[in-house]
């Protein structure tokens, strides 16, 4: 697999990893988006169009909040220092992944959403972004249900559902994807390892995406 690149920039550990994630997700789709161009299917699984996808608008003077508000979680952890759990609104990830860099260059339009204990999200990804050159000019356009959690320093994210175009994928497609990781190489940058190492806990709880942090 493909392991998602190490990061740099605020809070990249929150919003960065899911960013990582899904788009590695994205790039294992548009593979199979060609090898079905190749069985002649090309029009049920792409797209000649992007999707519209919700859209959240923060001044830079809210990102600047938002993230130094990050960075005082993420500050106090490294300093040994007692804080409360950090938590974050479905809202406020997307203005942060409007600002990804990773998620602009590749041209995703992401949005997510929280339900219970999964994260729903609707994207839309031109396919030649991600090298697959026979499909220039066509998009991937599709939704998904995903769980995150982390216990004992271990990430896990790990597709539930995912629909392309109002269908369901084929069952022999989505079983070895529900069983990968998708968080599986995060561990793999020291930094990021030491940094997940201080957290008790990630879950999706109340709507929100929470944050907490290991009691000393």
């Amino acid at each position: 697999m493909t392991e998602p690149q190490k990061k740099s920039g605020h809070g990249c550990l929150f919003y960065g990893g899911i960013v990582a994630a899904v788009i590695l997700l994205v790039i294992l789709l548009a593979a199979y988006a060609a090898f079905q161009f190749t069985r002649g299917l090309i029009n049920q699984y792409t797209d000649t169009k992007p999707i519209a996808v919700p859209t959240v608008q923060y001044s830079d003077d809210q990102i600047k909040s938002l993230r130094d508000r990050i960075d005082g979680f993420k500050k106090a952890m490294q300093d040994g220092k007692r804080t409360e759990p950090l938590a974050l609104t479905a809202e406020e990830i997307n203005a942060l992944i409007a600002k990804n860099p990773d998620a602009a260059a590749l041209q995703v339009r992401l949005y997510v959403t929280f339900d219970e204990d999964r994260i729903q999200a609707q994207l839309s990804v031109p396919i030649e972004k991600l090298g697959v050159n026979m499909l220039r000019g066509r998009y991937f356009n599709g939704s998904g249900e995903f769980l995150l959690s982390l216990h004992d320093g271990s990430p896990q994210v790990k597709v539930k559902s995912l629909t392309v175009k109002g269908r369901p994928l084929p069952e022999n497609f989505m079983r070895p994807i529900q069983a990968e990781n998708f968080a599986a190489g995060w561990t793999n940058n020291p930094d990021f390892k030491a940094a997940l190492g201080k957290l008790q806990e990630v879950k999706i709880e109340g709507g929100k995406l929470v944050v907490v942090p290991k009691r000393e």
